[in-house]
């Protein structure tokens, strides 16, 4: 009578744990995604390339990044990338209640210096 509910509370833990995972994942990715954009010189393609390398230490599915803007001069002054994974592709269970996805975004402005002068 015990055991099956130690196995729903030892499983559930650790759904609840993958998403987490998923989420701090996601914001890790956004940050870095955002930080590969703002140096000059970079591509939106530099900032997805970097999110990319991070969303595959976990090996999460169904991921979408985007760079906001999408071009990218040493004009512009702030990125924010946005990282949104569904959480339904990739718990280790199948659960009907993860609906949901991890949406973050990451917004970083470049300095002053840096975009009116180019690095020292």
């Amino acid at each position: 009578m015990t055991l099956p509910l130690l196995l729903l509370f030892l499983l559930g833990a650790l759904e609840i744990s993958r998403m987490n995972m998923i989420l701090e994942t996601a914001n890790n990715a956004a940050y870095e995604a955002a930080r590969a954009c703002i140096v000059p010189g970079a591509t939106s393609e530099d900032g997805i390339t970097a999110a990319s390398a991070t969303l595959n230490a976990i090996g999460v599915t169904g991921v979408e990044v985007v760079i906001e803007p999408s071009n990218i001069t040493n004009a512009t002054p702030s990125v924010t990338a946005t990282v949104s994974i569904p959480y339904s592709d990739n718990l280790w269970l199948p659960a009907s209640y993860a609906t949901g996805s991890a949406n973050v975004s990451c917004t970083l402005t470049r300095d002053w210096f840096i975009a009116t002068q180019g690095v020292p």
